[in-house]
This record gives C-alpha cells, sequence and structure tokens, in this order.
C-alpha cells in the first residue's frame, strides 16, 4: 500500500515515466508527504466522534464513529448518565461524502473499525447497545456495494476484533480466533490469557496478542500463534508503564508496535521491534510524546502517527524506510492549536495518507495529503 522510497534519480524517472504511461499519477516520496489539508466533514449531530480511517483505493476512503452521544448530568459530579450515540460510516467518493444504511443498526452504536479489503469489499465492527443497563453486543457488517448487510459472528460471541485485508478476513472474539471461509467462521484457535491490547492476524500461522500478563499484573506480554501452538515471547520493556496501542506484522520474524507510557513527564512515545527473538525498544525520533497507529505498505515501508509535543496544532508523523525512522514534517491544523491523531491509512497507488482525531476546539478533523 505505501510507495517505496526510491534515492536512485534514474529509478524515479523511470517509475514516472511508467506510471505516467499508464494513466496514474506517481507517488510521492516520505519528504513530500504529510502536507495536510482539511477534509470539509457532513452534517453530524453534536458530541460526534470519529475512531478510524481506511482506505482500498482514492475513491474508497472511509470513515467511522459516532454522533450525537446525549450526557445527563446527575446531582453530584460523577453520577450523571451517558446514552449512546448513532453509527457514523461515510466514504470518500468523487470528491464527497457518502452514506450507506447499515442493516440492523439504525441506532445507539459506536462503529470503533473500518477495514477496507478492497474498494467495494469493506467490513466495518463496534459496540451496539441496547436499552437500560443492558451490556452491549458486537455489530459486524460488510458492504454490498448498496449497503452494510450485517454478519453473524460465531455463537456466544461478546466480543469482535475484526480484521479485514485482500488476503483474509479475520475476527478474534472474547474466547477464539476465526477465518471467514466463504459464508461461515472457521475456528483458528482459542485467545491466550492476558490481558490484550494490541492484536495482529497477518495469516493464519502468524497471529499476536500484545498486553498485560493481567488486569492486575502490568508486566508486558507477547503472545504469537504459529499454526501449531501459542509462544510466550520475550518483550523488553523500554520505558517504565507502557501501554500498546497498535502493532503491525510485515512476517513472522519483523513486526512493529507502538504505544505510549504515561509514567513520565511528559508522557513518551513507544516503538518497539520483533526480530524473531524479542520485542525490544526502537527510539523514535524526538519531538512526540505519543504514538497512536502504525500501518505498513509494500516493500517494508512503515507509517506511524502520534501526538506532537513541540508542535502540537500538527499531527507527529514518522516514517521507516531503509531500516530507520524518520520525523517528517506536517502542516498544521488551520485555526486549531493541538490535534491528536489517532487513525491513519494510505491510499494504495497513490501513497496518499489520511489520519484523522481530536483537536481542541470543534469536532473531530479529517485530514489528508493526497489530492
Amino acid at each position: 500500500m505505501i510507495p517505496r522510497k526510491t534515492s536512485a534519480r534514474l529509478a524515479a524517472a523511470l517509475t514516472a515515466g511508467a506510471l505516467a504511461a499508464g494513466g496514474l499519477a506517481a507517488p510521492a516520496s516520505a519528504a513530500a508527504r504529510g502536507g495536510f489539508t482539511p477534509v470539509p466533514l457532513p452534517f453530524f449531530w453534536p458530541n460526534n466522534s470519529l475512531h478510524d480511517v481506511d482506505a482500498a483505493s482514492a475513491d474508497s476512503v472511509w470513515i467511522a464513529g459516532d454522533q450525537g452521544e446525549l450526557v445527563i448530568p446527575g446531582p453530584i459530579p460523577g453520577t450523571g448518565q451517558s446514552i449512546p450515540g448513532n453509527p457514523v460510516v461515510r466514504r470518500w467518493k468523487d470528491a464527497r461524502w457518502v452514506e450507506y444504511d447499515l442493516q440492523n443498526l439504525t441506532s445507539r452504536a459506536t462503529i470503533t473499525d473500518v477495514d477496507a479489503a478492497g474498494p467495494e469489499d469493506v467490513w466495518i465492527t463496534g459496540p451496539k447497545y441496547g436499552s437500560g443497563d443492558t451490556a452491549p453486543v458486537p455489530y459486524v457488517a460488510r458492504f454490498t456495494g448498496a449497503r452494510f448487510e450485517q454478519v453473524a459472528l460465531p455463537s456466544g460471541a461478546r466480543a469482535a476484533n475484526l480484521q479485514a485485508r485482500a488476503g483474509g478476513v479475520w475476527v478474534a472474539t472474547d474466547g477464539a480466533v476465526y477465518r471467514r471461509t466463504g459464508d461461515t467462521w472457521t475456528q483458528i484457535t482459542t485467545v491466550p490469557d492476558m490481558q490484550q491490547y494490541a492484536s495482529y492476524i497477518r495469516a493464519d500461522d502468524d497471529i499476536w496478542f500484545l498486553g498485560t500478563v493481567s488486569r492486575t499484573d502490568q508486566t508486558l506480554a507477547a503472545h504469537h500463534w504459529d499454526g501449531n501452538s501459542w509462544q510466550s515471547v520475550p518483550v523488553h520493556e523500554p520505558v517504565p508503564g507502557t501501554g500498546f496501542t497498535d502493532m503491525v506484522a510485515l512476517s513472522p520474524t519483523d513486526a512493529w508496535a507502538t504505544g505510549i507510557s504515561y509514567r513520565t513527564s511528559p508522557a513518551s512515545p513507544v516503538l518497539m521491534h520483533w526480530d524473531g527473538t524479542a520485542w525490544t525498544g526502537v527510539t523514535p525520533p524526538p519531538g512526540l510524546n505519543a504514538l497512536t497507529r502504525i500501518v505498513a505498505g509494500g516493500g517494508g515501508t512503515l507509517w506511524a502517527v502520534g501526538h506532537s509535543l513541540d508542535e502540537p496544532a500538527k499531527p507527529g508523523l514518522l516514517h521507516y524506510a531503509g531500516g530507520a525512522w524518520e520525523r517528517v514534517p506536517t502542516t498544521a491544523v488551520p485555526n486549531r492549536s493541538n490535534i491528536y491523531a489517532t487513525a491513519l491509512a494510505v491510499v494504495p497507488g497513490t501513497g496518499a495518507l489520511w489520519t484523522l482525531g481530536s483537536v481542541n476546539v470543534g469536532g473531530p478533523v479529517v485530514l489528508t495529503d493526497g489530492p
């Protein structure tokens, strides 16, 4: 998904010529990325949030979240009631936002994850709330080209961590990991006993869960499924109080994770690498105090986003290529003094970046450095 960073002038010229001949725009280099501009958002009810963004093409960029949450104050602070808002899913197509029906999900729900496995093969998931104090239930749906149709989960599932890519669709419930085979879910393995914070399923024989030993034991833990059994692997905590926020696996011996430590002042960004032997810390470029999302593309390139401590009005953006991480300059959000970026996507073919997050004034913002 992410274009390779080409240093040879001749190679770059040949690549650009080939793309131009095919009627495509040449992907920009990492140095040209980060010139973010706001994408105007459609009307949302007050108290709205956006949680995720993904892209399968320039005409298939998706955002997800919720709108219209209602908070009823109680007689004393902390005793009020929160009424869930309504789900939000929008597609950027033909330079405008398009809305589609969500089967069996008209209200009282949040879409926390959107995965674009292909331009017309898009999956969403999030909690669906009942009335009163009933516990939410997981909701999963697939885009059919005209609307999202609900997909039944494995029997008894009380959670759904969905991962959908061109190579497959998986879901991790509170008890097991399943792969979508035709119109059914096929169990691959059970879920390891741990407190989960980040996970990644690259293939049926390459599954990761990162987190802590338990809710009470905050020792970092990493479990890997190799197709036959779960292995608990060493984790060398780079910063005290590390918490995982996201991860990506490129191969069974090459994976990366992001995180945050709040035990330092200010908070510290965490970047960790799995080399086939252990998870160890990698010092990120300076200037950030959080890393929230990491995405990968072809050629071993990576992008990570987080919060910029030295320039808080600009998304904190890092790029990895050629064995090194670099800080990528970004553009400030107009008329805002702070943005906390929490999602990131790369548009296949163009290399354009999309990110979103919350700002200090107003609702969420969506930014892109593409056309």
